[in-house]
């Protein structure tokens, strides 16, 4: 089983050398790592290059995109494995990750979605682990999967197509919702498989994601009144979890049953 693990880049030097070194120290070693970079002007490019002479499982591209969804196609396209795993640029995977998904697609043949749980971090600080929201309950409302943690077969793409390159921030629940339509398995696994920083797209464009997942939930025939209700209910969480994680009021975060205490926090 082969893995294509796919990082987009753009002006991603800080801690791209963080995320490179989590994907190649991985124990499961048959993977390929696909990054594509958007014409970084940082350093970024020297970074990728110092570790492709390192490890041939490396693969690039640098070239003008036209947005993240377009940059994730470039990705799957470039792909040769069965499981695809997009990783941020500014994230990692925790140790075990691959070799715990190659093993829950291993036991399961009818599964095309593997996904667990993440931990958040501010800067270097881990806040809380986040466990995703039951896929059947949540699906038509909020992005059910931690995206950075979830691992796609490559057939599953083939069958309900690639990243709408229409949607600039919620273009993941897109996918995951399309996944779902389409009778997609998925598998949670009670672990964690990654560790994701705050500051991308979705955190710092809230209210657009859920602009696009009240247009993406319509156009599949949600009823627009419900869609109206959640837009207006997750907005207002998500500026009241984005206050308190800027006052630094974590404990009241965690007690919502996603958010747990992460093993080592104080």
């Amino acid at each position: 089983m082969l893995f294509s693990i796919i990082t987009v880049t753009y002006n991603s030097r800080i801690f791209l050398s963080e995320t490179i070194h989590s994907v190649l120290s991985q124990d499961c070693t048959d993977f390929e790592y696909i990054l594509i970079d958007g014409g970084s002007s940082d350093g970024t490019l020297d970074v990728i290059k110092h570790f492709e002479r390192e490890d041939s499982r490396i693969r690039w591209i640098s070239e003008p995109d036209d947005g993240i969804s377009d940059a994730f196609n470039k990705g799957i396209r470039m792909a040769t494995g069965d499981i695809i795993g997009i990783l941020n640029s500014d994230d990692i995977y925790a140790d075990g990750a691959l070799s715990a998904v190659a093993a829950a697609f291993g036991a399961d043949g009818r599964c095309d979605v593997v996904h667990g749980d993440m931990v958040r971090f501010q800067g270097d600080i881990p806040l809380f682990r986040l466990k995703p929201a039951p896929v059947d309950e949540r699906i038509w409302y909020d992005m059910p999967v931690n995206h950075p943690a979830t691992f796609v077969r490559r057939t599953a793409y083939g069958l309900v197509g690639l990243f709408d390159t229409s949607l600039k921030v919620a273009m993941d629940y897109d996918l995951v919702l399309r996944l779902y339509r389409a009778g997609c398995r998925f598998q949670y696994l009670d672990r964690v498989l990654a560790h994701m920083r705050y500051g991308g797209a979705s955190d710092e464009r809230f209210l657009a994601a859920r602009r696009e997942v009240f247009a993406v939930t319509v156009a599949a025939g949600y009823p627009r009144w419900r869609a109206g209700w959640w837009f207006v209910v997750k907005a207002c969480m998500n500026i009241t979890k984005n206050l308190l994680r800027r006052l630094g009021l974590h404990g009241i975060i965690r007690l919502h049953p996603k958010f747990k205490k992460h093993q080592g926090e104080s």
